[in-house]
């Protein structure tokens, strides 16, 4: 663990980093799959299974009981439900009138005709709904579609968001970049800090 936890806390801070500094020197939202957000998760989770497995295989398992086992089913369950929540894309430094038109210009640009909802955009001819999320107040969101076995749509919409707001004089709001760099930061200091002390 002296080893590990140093180095999960790095991979951690460098990717909280790249973000914040991107979107803050680009001025621009920030669009990355949330699959590396899931990724993250899982690096996350895995110190508790490894030291539930070390403990099982020094024989704790006895001496705490049941409780030892429900670890790794918790942290399958909560894998599987992730699977589910995080999906698609995860927006920083967008704001709700900005993002609202940066969509309707990437709808528009890939000829897909939609109905606009609360949250959600249908796309008849795709029999399919684009999914919205916007947490404007720190600036970040995300976007989806609900079925996902459209896997070239979804890319395709975000690059013609990105194109949107490569053309349009729109400033992020930098609340969740900021706040990923001090986090990134803090990572840093805590990985020394638990390389140099930890036994």
């Amino acid at each position: 663990m002296k080893i590990y936890s140093p180095i999960l806390f790095a991979l951690l801070a460098c990717f909280f980093l790249l973000i914040g500094v991107k979107a803050v020197l680009s001025k621009k939202p920030v669009f990355i799959s949330s699959k590396y957000f899931y990724g993250l998760i899982i690096l996350a989770f895995l110190p508790l299974l490894i030291n539930t497995a070390d403990m099982i295989s020094k024989g704790y398992s006895g001496k705490i009981g049941l409780i030892m086992y429900l670890n790794p089913v918790l942290f399958v369950f909560l894998l599987v439900f992730f699977w589910f929540q995080m999906k698609g894309y995860m927006a920083i430094g967008i704001s709700d009138d900005s993002f609202r038109e940066a969509i309707h210009f990437s709808l528009n640009k890939n000829e897909l005709p939609f109905e606009e909802k609360l949250s959600v955009m249908t796309l008849p001819s795709l029999n399919n709904e684009l999914q919205v999320a916007i947490q404007s107040w720190i600036g970040s969101g995300q976007i989806k579609l609900k079925r996902s076995e459209k896997t070239g749509v979804l890319p395709k919409i975000i690059a013609a968001i990105d194109e949107y707001y490569a053309t349009k004089n729109i400033t992020a709001n930098n609340f969740t970049s900021i706040f990923y760099i001090v986090m990134g930061t803090l990572m840093l200091i805590f990985a020394g800090v638990f390389f140099y002390v930890l036994p």
